[in-house]
């Protein structure tokens, strides 16, 4: 997939955007691979997976993509204007 796009949403990358460890830093992730992502998509990630589970099985985007909550999240924002950001999400402990 192109870098220009979100790996999770497809559509082009815009602000506001951060990198995502594919391991958590929490879990030993220095060093290891990272995706740009919208930050609305990433804050998705965070609110359904707590970073064990995210080192533990969701460690690449074919695999986040896999998750049922995960795909409603795609088909729903992918219709929303390149820097949609909902702040109401919060990352799982």
């Amino acid at each position: 997939m192109e870098e220009t796009k979100c790996p999770l949403c497809g559509r082009m990358l815009a602000d506001p955007m951060v990198r995502h460890y594919l391991v958590p830093l929490s879990q030993g992730g220095n060093g290891t691979n990272t995706i740009m992502m919208h930050k609305v998509c990433h804050n998705k990630v965070h609110s359904l997976f707590n970073e064990k589970e995210i080192a533990r099985t969701y460690t690449s985007v074919e695999k986040i993509l896999e998750n049922e909550e995960i795909q409603k999240f795609v088909n729903w924002v992918k219709k929303k204007p390149l820097d949609f950001y909902d702040g109401s999400m919060k990352a799982k402990k």
